[in-house]
């Protein structure tokens, strides 16, 4: 692999980096596991832009999984090698992401001197630079993160309503529709927290004005969060379920992660409410299993903050550090109980279920489907966890309804207990299984049911 890659030529390496950010758009997973591979190429070939470009990539990702202790290390890296060849984007963008690690690490002064930073880096440039409007949007749109960290909604909206305002100079329609409908989304999420009416009108627009040919993604994510969230006040459960439903698949196929957590919170509220135990206990798990590993993330990027700052002040007096201290020990020590109550909590289930019982878990899942509960796929993906990715990899226009068939399959249900339990004909669910034999390309002499459960 070391020799075919050391093979490419200038030319080679921007084509595939070109459909590396393709990728990223579909599925960030997928597009993150070529970077290294990537960036190697551009060191070698000496290609900067790329180097920074793969780098910046790398930022976002780690910024979307929500795994900061990588992001402030990357984002440094960035800022050392933007610096070193002149470039002021990439060292603005730097800026920006140092500024949410600290943001998020309740640090929001240090946030903002880093924003400030990376303003006046972008005020050296071109103001006709269409890089450079993108670049001074991230930094109002940092700003907005930042009130809302500081649980200061209303400021954070004025951010938007001037990326919405710069947004107009932009001549090409798709082009700005596509910039709108990411601030629409972004201030849904914003209203969300204070004035539920204008959050679900801006989160219908943002759909309404999305691109036909833009990929659902984290704008998406938010969208359908905030409407799930504005059915829940409303009690409307069932729609409420559905929106948040909707939110997390386009999460798992992209692999966004940043506000599952909220997600997975609303969830659990209403299935509390609603009764229904086994999705409140499920999404219960979901929301400890998220925590531990932000809880993780945040300790070990709080760790690199402090390290950042005291290189940064270790000549002068700080203040900084007479309250760092003591928040780094706060969560080290939430972190290392919450750990352990976890780690025995696994010891206590091992004890009395050493085993995955399969036959259980298909009664459970089986449990679920007679109740319809939307919950279903994501019990079944906590059984098989790469089920759809394998089934997406075949065919990558599969449909959520289309997968959930397979699930079906995969459960090997009968023709008539699928039309039992789906409240369909039989004849439908033999069309079904036609389409997705064509879609799948499974080669007519091969059972669909042997086919599916090698998935």
């Amino acid at each position: 692999m070391a020799t075919a890659q050391q093979k490419l030529t200038a030319k080679e390496l921007k084509i595939r980096i070109t459909n590396n950010s393709k990728l990223y758009k579909t599925n960030i997973d997928k597009a993150y596991s070529e970077l290294n591979g990537l960036l190697k190429q551009s060191v070698i070939l000496k290609d900067s832009i790329s180097e920074m470009k793969l780098l910046d990539r790398k930022c976002r990702y780690f910024y979307g999984k929500n795994m900061m202790d990588s992001l402030i290390i990357t984002s440094e890296n960035l800022q050392k090698k933007s610096h070193l060849y002149k470039d002021i984007y990439f060292e603005a963008m730097s800026n920006i992401y140092i500024a949410e690690t600290y943001s998020i690490n309740k640090f929001p002064d240090k946030a903002i001197s880093y924003l400030n930073s990376a303003y006046k880096l972008l005020q050296k440039g071109d103001p006709n630079s269409e890089r450079i409007f993108y670049a001074k949007s991230n930094v109002l749109n940092s700003f907005a993160n930042i009130y809302l960290d500081k649980n200061q909604p209303k400021e954070a909206a004025k951010k938007i309503y001037e990326e919405i305002e710069s947004g107009k100079q932009l001549k090409n329609k798709n082009e700005r529709d596509n910039f709108q409908y990411l601030n629409y989304a972004n201030l849904a999420n914003i209203y969300s927290q204070y004035n539920i009416d204008s959050a679900y009108h801006y989160a219908k627009k943002s759909i309404l004005i999305k691109p036909g040919d833009v990929a659902d993604d984290k704008s998406m994510i938010d969208n359908y969060s905030v409407i799930g969230k504005v059915y829940k006040d409303k009690k409307n459960y069932e729609s409420s379920i559905k929106n948040f439903h909707k939110a997390l698949y386009i999460s798992k196929k992209d692999g966004t992660e940043i506000n599952a957590n909220q997600i997975y919170h609303s969830l659990k509220e209403i299935y509390e409410i609603l009764n229904v135990k086994d999705s409140a206990n499920f999404y219960g798990a979901k929301i400890e299993q998220y925590e531990l590993k932000t809880l993780k993330s945040k300790y070990n990027s709080l760790q690199e903050v402090i390290n950042k700052d005291k290189k940064e002040q270790e000549n002068s007096q700080n203040p900084f550090w007479y309250w760092v201290i003591p928040a780094l020990a706060a969560i080290g020590t939430t972190l290392f109980f919450t750990y352990k109550r976890k780690n025995k909590n696994t010891i206590t289930e091992t004890e009395t279920k050493p085993d995955i019982n399969l036959s259980e878990a298909y009664h459970d899942l089986m449990e679920l489907l007679e109740k319809r509960d939307p919950a279903f796929m994501f019990a079944f993906e906590n059984i098989y966890p790469d089920f759809s990715k394998k089934l997406l990899a075949k065919s990558s226009d599969l449909q959520q309804s289309e997968i959930e068939f397979c699930a079906l399959l995969k459960m090997k249900l009968t023709t008539k207990e699928i039309a039992k339990i789906s409240f369909i004909e039989t004849r439908t669910v033999q069309n079904k299984k036609y389409r997705i034999r064509k879609k799948l390309d499974i080669p007519q002499n091969v059972d669909i049911y042997y086919w599916i459960d090698q998935i």
